[in-house]
């Protein structure tokens, strides 16, 4: 990713793509939230809270840096609380906000990649196998 590749769309009534990873960015938090009863909000959620709308940001620094930082808290909240038995704010328990979470951004990652493809910039496998796919791997 590069600065200049968050303007593109994977179609033309689409958003761009830095839309598309502060979209991530903003419901993960949010629903962390709401998991956590209401902790982590020292987490960046690209979220205009008067207007009630998402905030396109294009410094690729401050997404990368907010999308590392949620990232930690989400693995540190499930670390601590995916044993647990019983409900997680909205969800019946910590296992279905994770589920939540990567159906979200899975879908979110198929339309990043669709707008990368059709601007000539798709990935390359190598960079795919660990940086997607090798994620859900263990290769001992």
């Amino acid at each position: 990713m590069t600065p200049e590749l968050l303007r593109v769309k994977p179609s033309a009534d689409g958003w761009d793509l830095a839309f598309h990873l502060t979209h991530i960015q903003g419901t993960r938090v949010y629903w962390l939230r709401m998991a956590s009863e209401l902790k982590y909000e020292e987490l960046a959620d690209f979220f205009d809270w008067e207007k009630g709308e998402f905030i396109r940001e294009y410094d690729l620094e401050k997404i990368r840096t907010a999308l590392k930082s949620s990232e930690e808290a989400v693995s540190a909240w499930l670390s601590e609380n995916l044993n647990e038995e019983g409900a997680a704010g909205p969800y019946d328990h910590p296992l279905l906000y994770l589920q939540h979470m990567i159906w979200h951004e899975g879908w979110h990652a198929g339309l990043i990649m669709l707008g990368l493809r059709l601007a000539g910039h798709e990935p390359p496998e190598e960079w795919e196998d660990p940086n997607l796919w090798g994620q859900w791997r263990n290769y001992g």
